[in-house]
């Protein structure tokens, strides 16, 4: 028996609400989870069954994560979203991101792959787009 279930959230600390804001529910069109006025510092949005919050923070970051992850240091690299087609995702997302790197794949030995990309958020957080492809079970 697990421990722990299914994500229920995730938190990001950020400099600029609105800008962030503006990113994650008009450019990538996730829906708020909560109300959030001009008052309100913080704000969340639903990503399927995970809420992710954005909470205030006055700090830096260490450094801005590559776009090679070996290149990182450890802790928590990024955040991926599926997609059903990642063209029309790319082409979509083009005039908004600064992309990290180029398309690429991902194989398992099981035969599953990932088609994917990464860019950067407003605030420099790495962000992939990731289109599955699993091997159809029997």
């Amino acid at each position: 028996m697990a421990v722990v279930g299914r994500l229920d959230n995730v938190d990001i600390l950020i400099r600029d609400k609105r800008t962030m804001l503006d990113f994650y529910t008009g450019v990538m069109g996730l829906p708020l989870r909560y109300p959030t006025g001009p008052e309100d510092n913080w704000f969340a949005v639903q990503a399927g069954d995970v809420t992710i919050y954005f909470f205030p923070s006055n700090g830096e970051q260490s450094r801005r994560a590559s776009g090679v992850s070996a290149e990182n240091p450890s802790g928590i690299e990024s955040i991926a979203w599926e997609v059903d087609d990642l063209e029309r995702a790319i082409s979509e997302l083009d005039p908004y991101v600064e992309w990290a790197a180029e398309p690429r794949e991902w194989h398992h030995p099981s035969g599953t792959y990932y088609r994917m990309r990464s860019f950067f958020d407003p605030e420099g957080n790495k962000v992939w787009i990731s289109e599955p492809h699993p091997v159809a079970e029997h």
